[in-house]
Parts: C-alpha cells; sequence; structure tokens
C-alpha cells in the first residue's frame, strides 16, 4: 500500500471509531467533561481562586492524558471481543497506520472537552497567539505519550475483566497523584523531584509556564524547572513511550 493509501486508512479509522460515534452517541460529550470537571468544580469550592488557573491546566492535561485510557479499552476490545486488530495486522495496512487511526479517533473524542477547557483558561489568565500554540504543542506530545502508553498495555491483555482496574490504576495515578490540578509549591520542597517520576509533572510543569503561571524552582534538582530541559523531557518520554509501542506490543496472540 502507498502512502497515500495508508492515510487514508488512517482518516477512515479515525472516522469510524472517532467522529461517527460521537455523533451517534451523543452522551459521551458529557463523560468526556464529567470528571475533570468535577475536580475543578471541587478545587474552586475548596481551594484559593488563585489556584484556579492550574485547575484549569489540570482538565486540559488530564483530558488529553485520558486518551491512553480510551485507547487501551478501545484497543484491547476490538482485538479480545471483535479480533478486529489481527484483521488488520495481516492486510496490507502497516500496523503502525492501526495505532494512529485509533490514536486520532480518541483525539477526536476529547476536542469537544479541550475546546471547552481552553476558553474557559483564556477567561482566567491571558492568552497570547504564541502561550496558545505552546500549549498546544504540550496537548499533542501529552496525546502521542499517552496513546502509545495505552496501546502497549492494551496487547497485553488476555481477557476484558483486567482492562478496568489496571486502566484505572495506571491512568489514574498519572492524571491525579501528580501535580496537575494543583502546584508543584503544594509539595514540601525536599520532595519535589519526585513528582517527575511521572511524565504527567513535565506535562503540566510546561504547560504552567508557557502560559506564565509563577512555577517554583525544584529545590533538589533547580533544572528540573526550566523549560528547555522539561521540553527535552517531555519530548524524550513521548519518543520513549512511542519507541516501546513500535517494539514491545503484541501484534499477533501468542
Amino acid at each position: 500500500m502507498t502512502w497515500k493509501t495508508q492515510i487514508n486508512a488512517i482518516w477512515r479509522i479515525c472516522y469510524f471509531y472517532g467522529f461517527l460515534a460521537l455523533t451517534r452517541t451523543p452522551v459521551m460529550f458529557l463523560a468526556m467533561f464529567l470528571t475533570p470537571l468535577t475536580f475543578l468544580f471541587f478545587l474552586y469550592v475548596v481551594a484559593p481562586h488563585s489556584l484556579l488557573p492550574f485547575a484549569v491546566i489540570g482538565g486540559i492535561l488530564f483530558s488529553a492524558l485520558y486518551t491512553g485510557n480510551g485507547m487501551m479499552n478501545d484497543c484491547a476490545y476490538l482485538r479480545l471481543e471483535r479480533q478486529l486488530q489481527q484483521v488488520f495486522v495481516t492486510s496490507p495496512l502497516r500496523p503502525m497506520a492501526w495505532v494512529f487511526g485509533m490514536a486520532f479517533s480518541e483525539l477526536a473524542w476529547t476536542l469537544p472537552a479541550l475546546g471547552l477547557f481552553i476558553i474557559v483558561l483564556s477567561l482566567v489568565v491571558h492568552l497570547t497567539v504564541l502561550s496558545i500554540l505552546a500549549l498546544l504543542g504540550v496537548i499533542l506530545l501529552t496525546w502521542l505519550l499517552a496513546t502509545s502508553l495505552g496501546f502497549l498495555i492494551s496487547t497485553f491483555f488476555r481477557q476484558l475483566r483486567e482492562i478496568w482496574p489496571i486502566g484505572t490504576v495506571v491512568f489514574t495515578s498519572l492524571s491525579v497523584l501528580p501535580p496537575m490540578f494543583y502546584p508543584i509549591s503544594a509539595i514540601p520542597a525536599g520532595f519535589r523531584w519526585a513528582a517527575f517520576v511521572s511524565p504527567s509533572t513535565f506535562a503540566s510543569q510546561l504547560a504552567d509556564q508557557v502560559i506564565g503561571l509563577s512555577v517554583p524552582t525544584i529545590s533538589v534538582v533547580p533544572a528540573l524547572s526550566s523549560v528547555p530541559v522539561e521540553v527535552a523531557g517531555m519530548v524524550a518520554l513521548t519518543l520513549l513511550f512511542m519507541l516501546m509501542a513500535m517494539r514491545l506490543a503484541r501484534w499477533r496472540e501468542p
């Protein structure tokens, strides 16, 4: 198959599992908003309003990160229940076209939530064209990282009952525990470096800085607070997870 045919296949997968599914199940719009809006509302009620921009950034990155959970669920279901992955892998379609088609379909699901949160963010902080473009770059990297991880995990499931608990543990740990909905300054200074064990911390810190929020210096490793290091860390982690998905994923049943 030519590269044009591969791109056409990616678009068709994205359309079928993303845009078409959304139009047929409008309640999914609400489902995509519900969890991050719940966190945002809770923080708005109990936390100082000065922390609201951090919470909105958290909603944006949560939406981007949870594309990985959707990727994991959908790919595992289609592989185990419908045996559809095996059909695509044995067809002239290249395996990575299948992965990117599913990844773009997950992005389509979350676009309404991302759009809403960016509008809310523009109401609480001043956004420039440059800061919006930088924020979109962070969202793109987060989406690539999350969907790569989600697909990789999906290939190791042996039964559907494993999907929910593992997905909940992995993606809740990546999206709720790290400083996404709250500033890293809430963590004691001597332990802030530990937050960078999670790749989502790089994304949240970078997003906070590109829109002009104050980010404290990490006392133990000051370099972790610099934008170039955070960009390098985010890019490196994204490439690492993509490489792992290409090399370690199980494309066929043993």
